[in-house]
């Protein structure tokens, strides 16, 4: 196997652990309260961009290889 192709299904297995978790679990436990719908979208928001900047910088990490 290519290490450029283990590098990038690795980083895709840590994106989508680091997502499950954060959309999946961190809901699941809190199911008994309410929803605040506004904090909810700026969670999620915030997740997305942190999300978009760890893949931008396993993009660019993986360009300069």
């Amino acid at each position: 196997m290519d290490e450029k192709k283990l590098i990038i299904i690795l980083a895709c297995l840590l994106v989508l652990g680091f997502l499950s978790l954060f959309i999946i679990i961190i809901p699941w436990a809190n199911w008994g309260r309410l929803i605040d719908s506004k904090a909810f979208a700026i969670d999620n928001l915030l997740m997305v961009i942190i999300a978009a900047a760890i893949g931008y910088g396993i993009y660019i990490g993986s360009k300069t290889m």
